[in-house]
C-alpha cells in the first residue's frame, strides 16, 4: 500500500486522535473516506484538504440544538450595568428570554426552578466569568438539531 492511501489505523496516527474520535467523526463530520468491503480508506491529500478547509468559528457542537447569543463589549463597569438591565427587562417580561435576545423565532421563558453556575475559566487567550441559568430541556421548548446558529 502507498502512502497515498491510508487505513483506519493509519488515518488515527495521521490525523493524531483516538479511534473513538475518528469512528465520530466518520459519523458527523462527513470526514473524506471510502469503505470499501469492511475497511475504510482514507486519501492522505483528502484528509489535508478536509482539514485545511476547516473553519472553527463556524464549529457548532452537535449537542448545541439552538444557540442565539450576542456579544456586547464595555468596560467591566458599564458590562455590570448591561447585566442588571438584562435582569430588570427579564423580570419585568415573566423571563420571556426574547426580550433580551430579539433574534429568536419564539418565547421562551426561565422557568422557576432553575439553577445559576458561576465559573472562571481560561480558554486560549481569553479569560471568562459566566453566569449560567440551566434548566431540563422542556418538550414544548424541543428544536430540530441545530436549527438557528447566530452569534453577534
Amino acid at each position: 500500500m502507498t502512502d497515498d492511501i491510508l487505513n483506519l489505523e493509519q488515518a488515527i496516527e495521521f490525523l493524531g486522535v483516538s479511534e473513538k474520535t475518528i469512528i465520530k467523526l466518520l459519523r458527523a463530520e462527513h470526514i473524506p473516506a471510502r469503505k470499501i468491503g469492511r475497511e475504510w480508506r482514507f486519501s492522505r491529500e483528502a484528509l489535508l484538504r478536509w482539514l485545511a478547509s476547516g473553519d472553527s468559528i463556524n464549529y457548532i457542537n452537535q449537542n448545541d440544538r439552538y444557540m442565539v447569543s450576542e456579544d456586547v463589549p464595555g468596560t467591566s463597569s458599564a458590562l455590570f450595568g448591561k447585566i442588571n438591565e438584562a435582569l430588570s427587562t427579564l423580570g419585568e417580561n415573566n423571563n420571556n428570554i426574547k426580550t433580551l435576545l430579539r433574534e429568536l423565532d419564539r418565547d421562551i421563558t426561565i422557568p422557576q426552578e432553575a439553577t445559576l453556575r458561576i465559573s472562571y475559566k481560561q480558554q486560549r487567550e481569553v479569560e471568562k466569568l459566566e453566569f449560567k441559568i440551566f434548566w431540563d430541556l422542556r418538550e414544548d421548548s424541543k428544536l430540530e438539531a441545530n436549527q438557528k446558529t447566530k452569534s453577534s
